[in-house]
């Protein structure tokens, strides 16, 4: 496939820059330890296994999360609004990207490729977590659902992005690790897709060979791609 009028990449943030696993993990770790006291009839495993099942990755769930969570363990000290004040307190803590995300950003920006972030939830979550990752400077335009008012999959939302680009969807690379969410509807849009499979989730979906144009399992393979070469050792 011939890249050369690639103009700019866009990319998801949950799951794609961010570590999402590594992050949802040890935030949930160090909540339960922080209301140890109140959570004594409540094992960590089931807080943990509770936590994921409910949450929706995309942030604007917690109150309703939470909510859940008092009712389900039946827990009598504490309220919604404490664990979600809590949420809201400290989640800045736990932004880990993955090891290479820095690296491939810095070497598409020193290719002159433009680079977008487009992610569903609320913007000040979003723009924190660009800021805590230390990708800010790399990033040319972030996108979110709350600014637009349309959620992935829906066209608008990558509309939005393209146009504050200044691109058309011939020019960009897509990547992103959800097949329903990033690679299928940036494919239809016309769009190069980049699918970044971690294997590590059991319900993963995979995209059909019609919905990618290429996979990835690193962030660095980005750069294969496109042909820009990489260091021997960083």
């Amino acid at each position: 496939m011939d890249l050369t009028n690639i103009k700019a990449i866009i990319f998801d943030l949950e799951g794609t820059l961010l570590d999402r696993q590594k992050s949802r993990e040890k935030f949930i770790e160090e909540q339960y330890e922080r209301f140890h006291d109140y959570l004594v009839r409540v094992q960590a495993s089931d807080f943990r296994k509770k936590f994921i099942e409910l949450d929706d990755d995309e942030d604007h769930d917690k109150p309703d999360l939470y909510k859940e969570i008092i009712k389900q363990f039946n827990i009598d000290r504490l309220t919604w609004k404490d664990l979600f004040n809590d949420f809201e307190m400290h989640f800045y803590r736990y932004v880990f990207p993955f090891h290479d995300t820095t690296y491939t950003l810095q070497k598409l920006k020193e290719a002159d490729y433009k680079i977008g972030v487009i992610a569903n939830g609320k913007s000040k979550i979003k723009r924190y977590r660009v800021y805590a990752l230390g990708i800010e400077s790399y990033v040319t335009h972030l996108t979110t659902s709350e600014m637009v008012g349309f959620r992935k999959p829906h066209p608008r939302i990558y509309e939005e992005i393209i146009e504050k680009l200044d691109v058309v969807p011939e020019e960009v690379v897509y990547v992103g690790d959800d097949a329903l969410n990033d690679v299928a509807p940036a494919r239809a849009m016309g769009m190069v897709s980049v699918w970044y499979r971690h294997g590590e989730r059991e319900d993963e979906v995979i995209p059909l060979e019609s919905e990618m144009d290429f996979e990835i399992t690193t962030l660095e393979e980005l750069l294969d791609i496109l042909n820009i070469e990489r260091e021997a050792e960083k």
